[in-house]
């Protein structure tokens, strides 16, 4: 999985979609469930859904991008200490990834640019309802880690 994640994920299929190269691999980039069908299985089920399509292609790995869904709840903690978090069973602390490691996958590494999001302060102000009106770091609810603000330069980026 490269450093950059989920983004160089979708930079590499445009890519090779628009150079009109035939696919070689596959990745799973993202299942979301909504809450109020939480706690059902869904995920589990989705999860090998992806796995069973990506085989029925021919491909032998399922590589993915992990959001973890709880680390909001702890957005200053570092993600490489955060994803060796392990219950007293052995598995991550974080529900997303037990899901993966009881599916057979293996946590491999932190993709520390995975996602990157930058806008004006007039953007984020818009899609957080945050003031965005102090330089240093931003908690904004839901995000993994904190939002990175620029009075300067009329800047914040969520890396």
């Amino acid at each position: 999985m490269p450093d950059k994640g989920w983004d160089q994920v979708l930079v590499w299929a445009f890519r090779d979609r628009r150079q009109g190269h035939p696919p070689t691999a596959v990745s799973a980039l993202e299942i979301t469930v909504d809450t109020e069908y939480l706690g059902r299985g869904l995920s589990h089920r989705m999860l090998a859904a992806l796995r069973d399509a990506a085989a029925g292609q021919g491909h032998t790995a399922l590589p993915a991008p992990v959001r973890p869904t709880a680390k909001h709840l702890q957005p200053r903690a570092r993600m490489a200490d955060y994803i060796r978090r392990r219950r007293e069973d052995g598995l991550p602390t974080d529900p997303w990834l037990r899901v993966h490691v009881r599916a057979g996958g293996s946590i491999e590494k932190v993709a520390s640019a995975s996602m990157t999001v930058s806008g004006s302060l007039t953007q984020w102000r818009q899609w957080t309802g945050l003031p965005f009106d102090s330089d240093g770091d931003i908690d904004v609810p839901g995000a993994l880690v904190p939002v990175r603000c620029d009075t300067t330069h009329d800047h914040a980026v969520y890396l």
